[in-house]
């Protein structure tokens, strides 16, 4: 679906997979959407730690003898989708990716490839990919390339929510800020804009409705990860992750995808020392920035109190990287500002002095913060998140 603006410049619609599903024992959908023959030549694409997860959930068809099988490791790179597709997959019937973002992003740019169906089986709640027609590239370094959209999303997404539950909480924390991301960046990009086609309107005033549901319930859908409970809150979290963010971006296109958070982070993932560092986390920093660059000092504030509580970083110490050193701040501007990159989106022009000059506001804000919230700093990792 196409819609138009007023000024004649459309937008493509595209609201997200063909099926979801989210329930305890969802993933047995498969079997009820292809047959044991289609199954027994599925290509399943997965992490180990993903198939370890999601395991004691397969249907039986995960083990048919004709399948094939691949296992995922490291980043979503144009290579290794390649060297899938030589691997003799003429008579493959649907790809079937399991694990995270990235892993999901391969079996979807393979499955656009080979013209197959893709169902997507998200064992962590991360980042929106499991519902969005695109895929992000990285180099095998992790450096993030750019996205491409695909003709359509994923045949069926399947949720198991107990797979998700038992995740380490550092995905579900990304996920968090990666889907709030969505709110403050599609705020920016349809500010001051009378012609706005319907449908981003409704994408802009979902990604409202979702933050708000993230900012009021996140902490006590972490807090039943502790707990190991399928609360209410968590369950609404988890969808708002995994099926709201890719909705977002799918309904309003341009204007409500992806704006200066996302494009920060691809500044940080030109560093080496922030490549340990999740997707979501490196867009919640980049969220800071976007909010000191269009000046909004008290909602900065906030949100650095709010990513405080939520254990997400305030602070390029937080990302492992010295603040202080120039050159550092200088590649990541230069990188964030290249030509293609999203931030050329926002409604004014922004050049690396201005770029350093929002970084440096955030340190500054961030250390006085810090004052009514004393805590040891430094890098954030699987330790302490």
């Amino acid at each position: 679906m196409a819609e138009e603006t007023a000024n004649g410049a459309p937008i493509r619609v595209q609201p997200g997979p063909a099926n979801y599903w989210s329930y305890n024992g969802a993933i047995s959908e498969l079997e009820r959407l292809f047959t044991w023959r289609e199954l027994d030549r599925a290509v399943w694409v997965a992490g180990e730690n993903a198939e370890s997860a999601a395991a004691p959930y397969l249907p039986p068809a995960w083990r048919n003898p004709g399948a094939s099988r691949f296992r995922f490791t490291g980043h979503c790179t144009r290579e290794f989708v390649d060297w899938m597709a030589s691997q003799s997959l003429h008579d493959a019937t649907v790809i079937v990716g399991i694990g995270g973002g990235a892993a999901l992003d391969s079996a979807k740019a393979l499955s656009i490839k080979l013209a197959l169906p893709f169902v997507a089986i998200p064992t962590i709640a991360a980042t929106c990919a499991a519902t969005t027609p695109l895929s992000v590239w990285y180099t095998s370094e992790g450096k993030a390339l750019g996205f491409e959209v695909f003709r359509h999303a994923a045949e069926a997404v399947l949720v198991e929510p107990r797979i998700i539950l038992g995740a380490p909480p550092k995905y579900f924390r990304a996920g968090l800020a990666d889907t709030l991301a969505k709110w403050y960046e599609a705020d920016i990009l349809c500010e001051g804009k009378i012609d706005l086609p319907f449908t981003a309107q409704l994408g802009l005033q979902t990604a409202k409705w979702i933050a708000t549901t993230l900012l009021e319930k996140g902490e006590s859908a972490l807090e039943a990860m502790r707990w190991q409970e399928l609360t209410p809150e968590f369950l609404d979290v988890m969808d708002a992750i995994l099926a709201g963010g890719g909705l977002v971006g799918g309904l309003g296109e341009r204007h409500t995808r992806v704006a200066a958070a996302h494009a920060v982070h691809n500044g940080l993932s030109a560093l080496p020392e922030t490549a340990a560092h999740l997707h979501g986390t490196k867009v919640a920093y980049g969220l800071l920035v976007q909010s000191a660059l269009i000046g909004s000092k008290r909602k900065l504030s906030a949100l650095i109190r709010k990513f405080r509580a939520l254990k997400l970083p305030v602070s390029l110490v937080d990302l492992g990287v010295n603040p202080g050193d120039r050159a550092k701040l200088a590649a990541i501007a230069n990188a964030a500002l290249a030509p293609h990159e999203s931030i050329h989106l926002l409604p004014f022009p922004v050049d690396a002095d201005r770029l350093i000059e929002a970084i440096d506001l955030v340190e500054t804000i961030s250390e006085e913060t810090d004052e009514c919230h004393q805590q040891a700093r430094g890098p954030l990792d699987s330790a302490n998140l």
